[in-house]
């Protein structure tokens, strides 16, 4: 007999389960999710992303993979780390340096190079070697992070000076300045632009105030980021130090002196740059300072095998070497005497200088020998008849016509043994904006300053000397 199935199946019958093991159940359940919650995380955790098996360097894109690395260990602290948290950076970004306006702009007359960014302005020719930037500044961005400093820049200006610089700076003064306004914007840009290149900076003050005074006088005259920079010393200490062993006439004339008796008195630096007050610089410190460094380190490598030119050259000068001239004023019988006649002779103007520990010594043994010249041949000469390695940075100077101030330079055989042998070959031109008086250098800042407000009007990078007056100050 066949028999049918029921058209609804009942569903089978179970026996109905106490609430202690139904809560039993729940904590299984809940312990299970938990542990494998934990276990996704930690193999989340303790492996490495995949950025940390790629190595991207030198690649064209961001992307590409150029080697595998070892993954870096599993972090022991307990925080996450977050990808998108900020890291404190070891040296705090308080200081933007300043930049340039614009490139260049310039017109070309034969191979001349015509500065026309004022109406109706000089036109200024570049009578020498062409700027070696396109840079282009107006007043305004070449100074405007010095006008309004922060409390931070500040203390990055008096705390520059670090013991771990062997080169240092020197801006030499006398209590006479008054350290007014453009110069004090002039003086922030040398610190902290020097100090961008490793550089310690002092003012060095000539003072013939009694010791107590000193101080006083800093703390009066000097704004309050300067004083840690500035040092003092009198003529008195001048001729203590020299003890009777070389002739001195006074600061003005020997003052390479006092520039000696800091370099001696302090060990750690072995190379020192030397500007006078009313030096004035078109341009970044750091950058002009590391173009002639790249300069003679290309005329270093090109050096003859006879040559022992060393990493540092031991005098930079800015304008060619000469042989002085039979009438000039500042020669001295005694030292034609001491140097065995004119032909050894070397000069060059001073406003700026670079000096190498190894020729700060040498003139010290020539004090001891009772030799002391006027500074603009003392040093020059020195290096000559010492075969140390005098290198002339052919910087821009421009004029307000084509031909320059003057046009000396040495034939090859009369440079230094150890002197680059690719400089000076023809003659270069002189004076203008960089010379011992100031009818160029002074109407060429000027017309830049008072052009200032005009967004079109820039000026190449350029030395420029003597700067006086409002910009003195």
């Amino acid at each position: 007999m066949h028999m049918s199935l029921p058209q609804r199946f009942p569903p089978p019958v179970t026996a109905r389960k106490s609430p202690i093991s139904r809560l039993r159940n729940i904590i299984t359940i809940v312990a299970a999710t938990f542990f494998v919650l934990i276990f996704f995380l930690a193999i989340k955790f303790y492996l490495p992303s995949t950025q940390s098996f790629i190595h991207i360097e030198n690649s064209p894109t961001p992307t590409t993979a150029t080697a595998a690395v070892a993954p870096e260990p599993p972090q022991k602290n307990l925080e996450p780390i977050h990808e998108d948290k900020p890291v404190p950076s070891l040296i705090p970004d308080i200081f933007n340096p300043p930049t340039p306006s614009i490139e260049r702009l310039s017109i070309n007359d034969g191979d001349s190079l015509i500065l026309t960014g004022v109406k109706n302005g000089t036109k200024w020719h570049s009578a020498s070697r062409p700027p070696a930037r396109k840079d282009c500044w107006s007043y305004t961005a070449r100074f405007k992070p010095y006008i309004s400093p922060s409390e931070e820049v500040l203390d990055l200006i008096s705390n520059n000076n670090k013991p771990t610089n062997n080169r240092t700076f020197i801006v030499r003064l006398s209590t006479g300045h008054p350290w007014k306004k453009e110069f004090n914007l002039h003086a922030r840009a040398i610190v902290l632009e020097a100090g961008l290149a490793n550089y310690d900076v002092f003012f060095l003050v000539h003072t013939d105030l009694s010791s107590s005074k000193r101080k006083k006088w800093i703390k009066d005259h000097v704004p309050k980021e300067f004083r840690n920079l500035t040092q003092t010393f009198s003529t008195q200490d001048i001729k203590n130090w020299l003890n009777g062993t070389a002739p001195f006439k006074n600061i003005m004339e020997n003052n390479h002196l006092a520039l000696q008796m800091f370099v001696t008195n302090n060990k750690q630096y072995d190379f020192t740059y030397s500007i006078e007050s009313d030096v004035r610089l078109i341009g970044r410190w750091d950058e002009f300072l590391t173009d002639i460094d790249n300069e003679y380190k290309s005329h270093r490598e090109r050096q003859e095998p006879d040559q022992d030119m060393p990493e540092t050259p031991d005098l930079v000068t800015f304008e060619a070497l000469k042989r002085p001239g039979k009438e000039w004023v500042w020669l001295d019988d005694k030292c034609i005497k001491d140097f065995e006649g004119r032909e050894d002779l070397r000069t060059s103007i001073g406003p700026m200088w670079g000096w190498s520990r190894r020729l700060i010594e040498k003139m010290n043994e020539y004090n001891a020998k009772g030799v002391d010249c006027y500074y603009e041949y003392f040093a020059p000469t020195i290096a000559y008849k010492e075969n140390l390695t005098t290198f002339f940075y052919q910087h821009p100077i421009y004029c307000p016509r084509k031909s320059a101030s003057g046009k000396h330079s040495l034939k090859l055989e009369e440079l230094g043994k150890n002197d680059p042998r690719t400089v000076q070959y023809d003659k270069v031109p002189t004076g203008c904006t960089y010379f011992f008086v100031n009818p160029h250098s002074q109407a060429f800042w000027d017309q830049w300053y008072k052009a200032r407000k005009n967004p079109d009007s820039c000026w190449p990078t350029a030395l420029v000397h003597p700067i006086k007056g409002e910009f003195f100050n």
